[in-house]
């Protein structure tokens, strides 16, 4: 017969030590679990950041160091990730956005971990958050989280199918997962060779002098990004002035590094009193990330809008869509151009001074028409990839939670 109990009659909910981990890159170095880390089944520490041993010691000695068997729960940001500490797994410190769950009674850990991933759990987790723009759970209320418990031989049955049948969608998964990551560097070969080398077979190629473009079209010319348009940044209104800015959408945008892409749409709008303080830029300018996580995202802009300080605009002299297609081939060397201080930063007068390829205006459009048509192929393959991956989250969510409420006889593989 199953019951429901609160989680914490069943484990341990150990709260994280609410002390930022120091990153260190050395010898004497441990491991740090945190968002990242607990995407899949177990912890994945393969990219992972390292900490001090003097800080492990320290979650050592508070009891707060995972162990074998452990789970653990993301409470903030990606909140109900649940991912398990497998055998084998070398020690590792834990960051703020975790806590620990350790077993305290004979509840099967495979079976606790699927059923606290399930469609009813993430119910009583979302329900549970509290914050608006900084989602969390507090630790109290993973501890009343309800947990439907079946006999542990049915524990066990409805882990080990789970296990099966999980890893047959995971499979297909990751195969989209691939095919999605092949693709996205399809789309980047596409766009390097037709913006540095054309779309006319059989040309002839010169040295450009410039180490990043190599050979050009024999009749392209090589200038400095700044004599290719005007480059303005962005700007934010003042913020402690909520009449700055609009509840809804308008015609009055206010484009945010997120918001990048091939045809980008903002997030955010003005009121008239926002816009008012603001320097708008027309439509078919050029929007360049340039500092941070934004750095080197590109940004093609078919309405005129405002942006953020994060973004510089280039308002075109020419062709602004092959223009697009160049800076989106150069990302690294918007990289290689930028000056680190806290965070990497790229000013205007670094970006203009970037060599880039100025073919005639008539081949620009003909490269951008290409270009738009060729990336819209990958794209649309693409999307269908995402899809695929969409419903078959759904589908192993579905499925999981069939099998943990007892909806599924596991013994046979049929609906109850």
């Amino acid at each position: 017969m199953t019951t429901t109990v609160s989680l914490r009659r069943l484990v341990d909910v150990i709260d994280c030590a609410h002390v930022t981990a120091p990153f260190v890159d050395d010898d004497r170095r441990f491991p740090v679990a945190s968002i990242r880390e607990c995407q899949g089944a177990y912890v994945d520490l393969s990219d992972c950041k390292y900490t001090t041993q003097e800080f492990f010691d320290h979650l050592r000695a508070s009891d707060r160091a995972p162990r074998t068997g452990d789970l653990l729960f993301i409470r903030n940001v990606s909140v109900g990730l649940v991912s398990a500490v497998a055998p084998g797994t070398p020690e590792f410190a834990v960051g703020q956005e975790t806590v620990l769950l350790r077993r305290t009674s004979e509840v099967d850990p495979t079976f606790l971990r699927y059923a606290l991933v399930g469609a009813e759990a993430n119910y009583a987790v979302e329900s549970a958050m509290i914050g608006s723009t900084f989602r969390r759970i507090n630790v109290s209320a993973i501890r009343a989280l309800p947990v439907a418990l079946p006999p542990p031989e049915e524990q066990r049955l409805i882990a080990n199918y789970l296990d099966r049948e999980t890893a047959h969608i995971d499979t297909l998964i990751e195969e989209q997962q691939r095919l999605i990551e092949m693709l996205d560097e399809r789309r980047d070969g596409v766009i390097a060779e037709a913006a540095t080398k054309g779309v006319s077979p059989g040309v002839a190629l010169v040295d450009s002098g410039v180490e990043w473009l190599g050979d050009i079209p024999e009749g392209w010319s090589v200038k400095a990004l700044r004599r290719c348009g005007t480059l303005l940044t962005g700007a934010t209104p003042p913020t402690d002035n909520r009449s700055n800015f609009a509840e809804e959408e308008n015609e009055r945008p206010w484009v945010r590094p997120q918001d990048l892409s091939s045809e980008t749409r903002a997030s955010a709008w003005l009121t008239a009193d926002g816009w008012s303080k603001m320097r708008p830029v027309p439509a078919g300018s050029v929007l360049v990330g340039c500092i941070a996580y934004s750095l080197g995202s590109v940004g093609y802009l078919p309405v005129a809008a405002t942006t953020n300080q994060q973004i510089t605009c280039i308002i075109p002299a020419e062709e602004g869509r092959y223009l697009y297609y160049v800076m989106r081939a150069a990302k690294s060397e918007l990289w290689a151009a930028s000056q680190m201080n806290r965070v990497p930063i790229l000013n205007n007068q670094r970006l203009g001074a970037i060599q880039v390829p100025v073919p005639p205006v008539e081949e620009q459009r003909l490269i951008a028409a290409y270009l738009d048509e060729q990336t819209e192929k990958i794209d649309r393959t693409k999307a269908e990839a995402e899809r695929f991956i969409e419903l078959a989250r759904e589908r192993r969510s579905a499925l999981i939670t069939a099998a943990v409420t007892g909806q599924i006889d596991v013994r046979e593989g049929r609906d109850g």
